[in-house]
């Protein structure tokens, strides 16, 4: 986090410079002006602040939560905005053209809100459920056409509620697929608080069978009591293990690197994958991390979540670098084997904003 608390105060920064400071009023105005954006840059440090140690999962109200994402967001966007002005301006401050720069910044900083509280709509949209075709080596025969529906990332909390996630739950079923598989990221939240938010999983049932593996923040908020109140859901995990679905084809799983934080069982492909060989596998993973060696054991085929899809468009490319290529959507290696990363169902709490990308329920039917 050290690298965006750096950038964000540096944005706040220059807005205040290049923003506040030339506007032509008294500093019983600018002073306020300037507390929020610099509380809004600081959002993260304010939340764990007020909200309890964890980090992730802050004890506040969910519009607490929605209204600080919108004005972190905001930030952001605004700091672009009179990055790009400025450049636009200077050639004609140089040239003796001047602007009204009062208009152009309330201009600019409505045009930051609209976008922040753009995002915030999105991402509290309903997923739409997608189609992919996925074609993978090894598939038997009896395979083909196999729909496997993919749900990451719920991240339920006092955002995302059971309302929400009844409508994940019954737009799944919905589409009718053969299988579920689940990578992880379910609840920011105790269980005691945030467990019931979860109870239409309960509903997921699919003719090949429900796999689901821990996601990082299931290791931030207790993996133990999470663990075993998903299982009373009837959520089977895998962790470091794998099930033959029918004749030829496997579903492995392995846990979240995070584990090895926490003194919980690490991740082990190796073992994830024992009795495989030569077989056609498909392997639940959280990150997209998993792809260089999942690559060199032959998987057929890696699903994971995540990165949520990069959750603003042109930011995808920078989520992207660190997780080994893959961000959201299909991926092929040079061996015809597979990669496929889902945008996510829902929100995270921490940036609650899509812009571009849009939450998803993929079903991949296997070729």
């Amino acid at each position: 986090m050290f690298p965006v608390n750096v950038f964000s105060g540096l944005a706040a920064l220059y807005i205040i410079i290049r923003a506040i400071f030339p506007i032509q009023t008294s500093w019983a105005i600018k002073i306020p002006l300037i507390i929020i954006v610099i509380a809004a840059a600081m959002k993260f440090q304010i939340i764990h602040l007020i909200g309890g140690p964890q980090f992730f999962a802050p004890k506040v109200p969910g519009i607490v939560t929605a209204v600080s994402g919108v004005l972190y967001i905001s930030v952001y966007i605004l700091f672009f905005l009179l990055l790009i002005r400025d450049i636009i301006y200077l050639p004609c401050f140089l040239f003796g053209t001047r602007f009204p720069m009062n208009g152009i910044n309330a201009l600019l900083t409505a045009v930051a809100l609209s976008i922040g509280l753009l995002g915030l709509y999105n991402a509290l949209k309903a997923p739409y459920v997608k189609e992919y075709k996925v074609s993978i080596p090894n598939l038997p025969k009896e395979a083909k056409g196999l729909r496997a529906a993919v749900i990451a990332d719920i991240h339920a909390d006092r955002i995302t509620k059971k309302k929400t996630v009844k409508k994940i739950v019954d737009l799944t079923l919905a589409a009718k697929p053969d299988l579920i598989l689940i990578p992880g990221d379910f609840a920011d939240g105790e269980v005691e608080e945030i467990g019931k938010e979860l109870e239409p999983l309960k509903e997921l049932k699919a003719p090949l069978g429900v796999f689901a593996v821990p996601g990082n923040h299931e290791y931030y908020n207790g993996w133990t009591p999470w663990k075993s109140y998903l299982e009373t859901l009837n959520l089977p995990f895998l962790e470091n293990e794998n099930r033959e679905i029918m004749k030829g084809l496997f579903v492995a799983g392995v846990p979240d690197p995070a584990a090895n934080h926490f003194d919980e069982k690490s991740p082990n492909m190796r073992k994830a994958l024992e009795g495989t060989e030569g077989q056609c596998v498909i392997l639940v993973g959280h990150k997209p991390t998993f792809r260089p060696e999942a690559k060199e054991r032959g998987v057929a085929l890696l699903v994971s979540g995540h990165t949520h899809g990069g959750m603003v468009w042109g930011l995808h490319k920078i989520v992207e670098r660190f997780n080994c290529g893959a961000v959201s959507g299909l991926y092929y290696n040079e061996d015809g084997t597979a990669v496929f990363v889902t945008n996510g169902a829902s929100l995270w709490n921490g940036f609650p904003t899509r812009l571009g990308i849009p939450a998803e329920i993929p079903i991949l039917i296997l070729e």
